[in-house]
């Protein structure tokens, strides 16, 4: 079996990946305690070194096929190779939740340390994960030619989790752009790490799309720097992905926002009033504290999550506590769940027809008999389109009827108070970067959403494995 060792660990994305590919594991290791114990906790028969490993001796480490790396420096971060800000002393860097300064000042080790280990262990073959943004450092061509000085030939792949799969690994739930560089010894063949998710074609049916970039761009995140096309006919297709409904728990769905004893931030609440005015009937995504992001609502069902990152960052929103449906349905099925509140929210669209309003009553054609009449009042509405109309409370009288299809019933705007909101859990951050639902987080909420937010998609480490074992 090939064996590997876990550079910068974390929490274990990048080792159950790979382990799900046919790798063993020998070691991994992090200096963060907490995520040493979350990766200790599921993966049992691994070593585990909790250590800086910028000062650690790597002759120590034990002989093995694979390096994995995933490593980082505050000169290529995101931010552009500014220095980080540090919150005052004592001040949590995750609202609300206490992180310790290990996790934070050091989350990742340099690039270095790769080349360190390389040097004395000669791997068969090294995989580096990092953010498309390692590119733009300086002396990120310096480090590829001292591994290429080392007896490599390197492939630099860019790919979000959301499009890496396999007929027995799932993709990923979010859009996480990532760049994966791939060394193997000169003289080995060449592993094939292009990404081809699959897509629909109009006009060339299912097919593996292939990547298409803009500009002469090499590298970068899709939909900027590349898209998605038909390998025949070329034209642009959007791969199948996987929403982010597929991960929420949809037991949980928050407290109603009028209910809450402390209100939500006036920032939390414009974004809320945004998704809701785009999306009145669907649950949505709202991200409302990610920096260099506007929040934009995106309905959960219809696109993953945005990028899992170290902040609590997404709230979810259902108008109404649960009154999404958009789908059509024939009045002679049951009526789906009922919210609570009085205006009712599902409209009418169809031929005249009877309602009965008492004793659980539906709604029949005018031309079936009535159901049975009580000595009451106000048993049966009869409810005809009408095109001229203007719009009416259902408490008024009715227009004049009219032997014509028109409009139906509209459903009246949502108010911000009666939806309901949460923020996504650790355990849905988790599922996001496809760990399995048995695995075990230890830690505390911030440390936990810090852990799902650093680690490796599994799914893409899986992917990537799979393809250079190929080549072992």
């Amino acid at each position: 079996m090939t064996t590997f060792v876990d550079l910068f660990c974390g929490a274990g994305g990048s080792s159950t990946g790979l382990v799900n590919a046919g790798y063993e594991l020998l070691l991994a290791a992090n200096h963060w305690p907490r995520a040493i114990e979350t990766h200790a906790a599921n993966h049992t028969r691994a070593e585990h070194l909790c250590a800086d490993v910028s000062q650690y001796d790597m002759r120590r480490l034990p002989k093995a096929d694979v390096l994995w790396a995933s490593p980082i420096c505050t000169e290529i971060s995101p931010a552009g190779g500014r220095k980080r800000r540090k919150a005052p002393h004592g001040q949590p860097m995750i609202e609300g939740f206490e992180i310790p300064d290990a996790a934070l000042e050091r989350t990742r080790a340099t690039f270095w340390d790769v080349l360190r280990a390389t040097e004395v262990w000669r791997y068969k073959a090294v995989m580096c994960e990092n953010v498309v943004e390692a590119l733009d450092w300086e002396l990120f061509d310096v480090w590829l030619l001292g591994m290429h000085r080392l007896g490599y030939t390197s492939q630099i792949v860019s790919a979000s989790s959301a499009h890496l799969s396999g007929a027995d690994n799932a993709p990923a739930p979010q859009w996480r752009d990532r760049i994966y560089v791939v060394f193997v010894r000169e003289g080995m063949r060449t592993p094939d790490v292009a990404p081809r998710p699959a897509a629909h074609c109009e006009q060339c049916g299912e097919v593996e799309a292939v990547q298409s970039w803009r500009n002469g761009r090499q590298w970068g995140k899709y939909r900027q720097q590349y898209d998605y096309r038909c390998p025949s006919c070329k034209r642009i297709v959007e791969p199948y992905v996987r929403p982010a409904s597929s991960i929420i728990d949809w037991s949980n769905l928050g407290k109603r926002i009028g209910d809450r004893p402390r209100p939500l931030a006036a920032a939390t609440m414009a974004r809320i009033r945004a998704g809701l005015e785009r999306y009145p009937t669907d649950p949505t995504m709202v991200t409302v504290n990610h920096s260099g992001h506007d929040g934009r609502a995106v309905p959960v069902g219809a696109a993953p999550l945005a990028s899992r990152t170290a902040k609590i960052g997404d709230g979810l929103l259902v108008p109404c506590g649960g009154g999404w449906n958009t789908t059509a349905t024939s009045t002679a099925d049951p009526m789906r769940t009922r919210m609570a509140n009085p205006k009712g929210y599902e409209g009418l669209a169809i031929d005249p027809f009877v309602v009965t309003l008492r004793r659980n009553g539906g709604a029949n054609p005018i031309g079936t008999p009535l159901t049975g009449v009580s000595a009451g009042g106000n048993h049966h509405g009869l409810v005809v389109p009408y095109r001229r109309g203007s719009a009416k409370p259902a408490s008024d009288s009715m227009l004049t009827l009219d032997a014509r299809d028109s409009a139906g019933l509209v459903r009246p705007a949502v108010s911000v108070e009666d939806c309901y909101f949460r923020m996504v859990q650790p355990e849905e951050q988790l599922a996001a970067q496809r760990f399995p639902g048995d695995y075990i987080v230890h830690g505390n909420k911030g440390e936990r959403t810090m852990q799902a937010g650093n680690a490796v998609s599994v799914n893409a480490a899986h992917w990537l494995g799979e393809r250079v074992a190929a080549v072992l």
